[in-house]
């Protein structure tokens, strides 16, 4: 059985990070491809909710605008939803945690945004 594999992270750029490292491995361990999960899909929490959604966040820190930065120098991040995201993040130099949908209740995250996001992912 085939599983879709649904990646997860807080709102900030190690976040978008760990997402591509899932789907196509770390430079450390590039001899390790069969740890990878190429068709997994990052679903969030994205810089672009950060703004739909309104949460609340945090100001990114000078090594999170560098992290950006030398992401936007690697290949893997320069088209589709992973440059978006790195773009946004730089112009709004804020970052949140998954726990900021808990603005919206306990619950939201589970009983909205998640249901939402999975949706998507069958287009990504």
């Amino acid at each position: 059985m085939s599983l879709p594999v649904v990646i997860l992270t807080d709102g900030d750029v190690y976040g978008e990070h760990i997402a591509m490292v899932i789907k196509s491995g770390s430079a450390n361990a590039a001899h390790l491809r069969e740890l990878t999960v190429p068709d997994a899909k990052w679903v969030g929490v994205w810089a672009t909710d950060i703004e739909k959604y309104k949460l609340p966040t945090i100001p990114m820190t000078e090594s999170d605008i560098k992290r950006c930065y030398d992401l936007q120098k690697d290949p893997r991040y320069q088209e589709g939803i992973w440059k978006k995201e790195l773009e946004v993040f730089l112009k709004i130099k804020r970052k949140a945690e998954l726990e900021a949908f808990s603005k919206y209740g306990l619950t939201n995250i589970t009983d909205k945004y998640l249901p939402h996001k999975l949706e998507l992912a069958k287009s990504l």
